[in-house]
Protein backbone atom coordinates (compact mmCIF):
# COMPACT_ATOMS: atom_id res chain seq x y z
CA UNK A 1 0.00 0.00 0.00
CA UNK A 2 1.53 3.45 -0.87
CA UNK A 3 2.17 6.15 1.76
CA UNK A 4 -0.86 8.31 0.90
CA UNK A 5 -3.26 5.09 0.93
CA UNK A 6 -1.70 4.32 4.17
CA UNK A 7 -2.20 7.33 6.10
CA UNK A 8 -5.81 7.57 4.53
CA UNK A 9 -6.46 4.53 5.94
CA UNK A 10 -5.14 5.67 9.06
CA UNK A 11 -7.44 8.48 8.94
CA UNK A 12 -10.82 6.39 8.62
CA UNK A 13 -9.47 3.77 11.44
CA UNK A 14 -8.60 6.83 13.70
CA UNK A 15 -12.03 8.40 12.85
CA UNK A 16 -13.78 5.46 13.38
CA UNK A 17 -11.91 4.88 17.09
CA UNK A 18 -12.82 8.85 17.71
CA UNK A 19 -16.43 7.86 16.69
CA UNK A 20 -16.67 4.50 19.26
CA UNK A 21 -17.98 4.88 22.42
CA UNK A 22 -17.25 1.61 23.62
CA UNK A 23 -16.82 -2.35 22.08
CA UNK A 24 -17.00 -2.14 18.55
CA UNK A 25 -16.39 -5.80 17.47
CA UNK A 26 -16.03 -4.56 14.16
CA UNK A 27 -13.79 -1.80 15.06
CA UNK A 28 -11.46 -4.55 16.79
CA UNK A 29 -11.44 -6.31 13.61
CA UNK A 30 -10.06 -3.02 11.45
CA UNK A 31 -7.58 -2.46 14.42
CA UNK A 32 -6.33 -6.04 13.63
CA UNK A 33 -6.38 -5.61 10.40
CA UNK A 34 -4.35 -2.38 10.21
CA UNK A 35 -1.45 -3.46 11.77
CA UNK A 36 -1.12 -7.43 11.01
CA UNK A 37 -1.66 -6.01 7.16
CA UNK A 38 -4.49 -8.81 6.83
CA UNK A 39 -7.71 -9.95 8.06
CA UNK A 40 -7.33 -11.55 11.40
CA UNK A 41 -8.14 -15.77 11.20
CA UNK A 42 -11.16 -15.97 13.76
CA UNK A 43 -12.04 -13.16 16.51
CA UNK A 44 -10.15 -9.97 16.88
CA UNK A 45 -8.20 -8.90 20.19
CA UNK A 46 -11.05 -6.62 21.98
CA UNK A 47 -9.14 -3.62 21.45
CA UNK A 48 -11.73 -1.12 21.71
CA UNK A 49 -12.65 -2.36 25.39
CA UNK A 50 -9.14 -4.23 26.21
CA UNK A 51 -6.30 -2.16 27.79
CA UNK A 52 -4.26 -4.63 27.92
CA UNK A 53 -5.17 -5.79 24.34
CA UNK A 54 -4.34 -1.86 23.46
CA UNK A 55 -1.18 -1.91 25.68
CA UNK A 56 0.68 -5.07 24.24
CA UNK A 57 -0.57 -3.14 20.76
CA UNK A 58 1.33 0.19 21.61
CA UNK A 59 4.38 -2.31 23.06
CA UNK A 60 4.63 -4.25 19.60
CA UNK A 61 4.18 -1.27 17.60
CA UNK A 62 6.07 1.49 19.69
CA UNK A 63 8.23 -0.55 21.97
CA UNK A 64 10.68 2.30 23.34
CA UNK A 65 7.78 4.72 23.90
CA UNK A 66 6.08 5.87 26.98
CA UNK A 67 2.77 5.96 27.70
CA UNK A 68 0.28 7.57 30.58
CA UNK A 69 -3.24 7.23 31.19
CA UNK A 70 -5.45 9.08 33.14
CA UNK A 71 -8.87 11.12 33.60
CA UNK A 72 -8.89 14.79 32.31
CA UNK A 73 -9.12 17.75 34.20
CA UNK A 74 -12.81 16.93 35.09
CA UNK A 75 -12.10 13.94 36.17
CA UNK A 76 -15.09 12.41 33.60
CA UNK A 77 -13.20 11.49 30.40
CA UNK A 78 -10.48 9.23 29.92
CA UNK A 79 -7.32 10.14 28.00
CA UNK A 80 -4.25 8.51 26.83
CA UNK A 81 -0.67 10.35 26.32
CA UNK A 82 2.00 8.68 24.07
CA UNK A 83 5.37 9.83 23.73
CA UNK A 84 9.06 8.53 23.38
CA UNK A 85 11.00 7.58 25.74
CA UNK A 86 14.34 9.33 24.42
CA UNK A 87 15.57 11.28 21.68
CA UNK A 88 16.17 14.88 20.52
CA UNK A 89 12.49 15.52 18.99
CA UNK A 90 9.43 14.54 21.48
CA UNK A 91 6.73 14.41 19.83
CA UNK A 92 3.45 13.87 22.23
CA UNK A 93 0.33 12.48 21.22
CA UNK A 94 -3.08 12.98 23.10
CA UNK A 95 -6.38 11.90 23.46
CA UNK A 96 -9.70 12.06 25.36
CA UNK A 97 -12.20 9.53 24.73
CA UNK A 98 -15.18 7.79 26.25
CA UNK A 99 -12.95 4.63 27.27
CA UNK A 100 -9.32 4.51 27.99
CA UNK A 101 -8.60 1.65 25.42
CA UNK A 102 -10.19 4.19 22.75
CA UNK A 103 -8.40 7.08 23.71
CA UNK A 104 -5.07 4.40 23.96
CA UNK A 105 -5.82 3.49 19.96
CA UNK A 106 -6.57 7.24 19.23
CA UNK A 107 -3.22 7.71 20.23
CA UNK A 108 -1.13 5.16 18.74
CA UNK A 109 -3.09 5.46 15.59
CA UNK A 110 -1.89 9.55 15.83
CA UNK A 111 1.61 8.12 16.02
CA UNK A 112 2.05 6.13 13.10
CA UNK A 113 0.07 7.89 11.17
CA UNK A 114 2.72 10.72 12.05
CA UNK A 115 5.47 8.17 10.41
CA UNK A 116 6.76 6.68 14.36
CA UNK A 117 6.89 2.66 13.97
CA UNK A 118 5.13 0.75 11.61
CA UNK A 119 1.94 1.18 10.06
CA UNK A 120 1.42 -2.95 9.31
Amino acid sequence: MAQAETKKALDRLLAQVQAATGREPALDRAVAEAFAGAEPAGEAPAYSASVDACLSLVAQRLPDWHWHIGHGPRGIMPYAVLSPTSGAEQPRFEALAPTVPLALLSVLLQAVRAGHGPAA
